[in-house]
């Protein structure tokens, strides 16, 4: 059986999910990078969760997502969003990369084990690991002290 990292997954919503319960306003709108505040941060990563619990339902549909995506299709996306990330209130952010997490664990562990598979076969392990990209916003955010 293919490993699905779903105690790393729920670690990584744990580390949110307490990070977020500490933040006010003022924390919500502090700088992380240039452009980019904590409530941006967490915009991108509740797109990105969407994003990979749309493909996985896809996937379990029997609905492939395309074989291959430029390297600069991420970037492109990301850039074409900020604006409407930035124009998010904290706290609709904060909600949105709680529930996207949840949900996108929670298609996760729907997935049967044909499906983690292939999606593992076929190179898209970013999909199930959501605690990479989860745990990276999180550091980007905490780097930004």
């Amino acid at each position: 059986m293919e490993h699905r990292p779903l105690d790393e997954n729920a670690a990584a919503r744990q580390r949110l999910t307490s990070l977020i319960e500490t933040l006010g306003e003022e924390g919500l709108r502090k700088p992380v990078a240039p452009g980019w505040s904590t409530a941006t941060v967490l915009a991108e990563l509740a797109f990105w969760d969407r994003w990979a619990q749309t493909l996985i339902h896809r996937w379990r549909e029997g609905r492939l997502p395309p074989p291959t995506v430029p390297e600069w299709y991420d970037d492109a996306i990301n850039r074409t969003l900020l604006p409407a990330w930035q124009a998010l209130p904290g706290p609709q952010a904060a909600r949105l990369a709680l529930a996207a997490a949840e949900e996108t664990d929670l298609e996760i562990r729907k997935a049967e084990t044909p499906v983690v598979a292939a999606i593992l076969a076929a190179g898209q392990g970013n999909l199930l690991h959501r605690y990479v990209p989860r745990n990276a916003a999180l550091d980007r955010i905490e780097r930004s002290g």
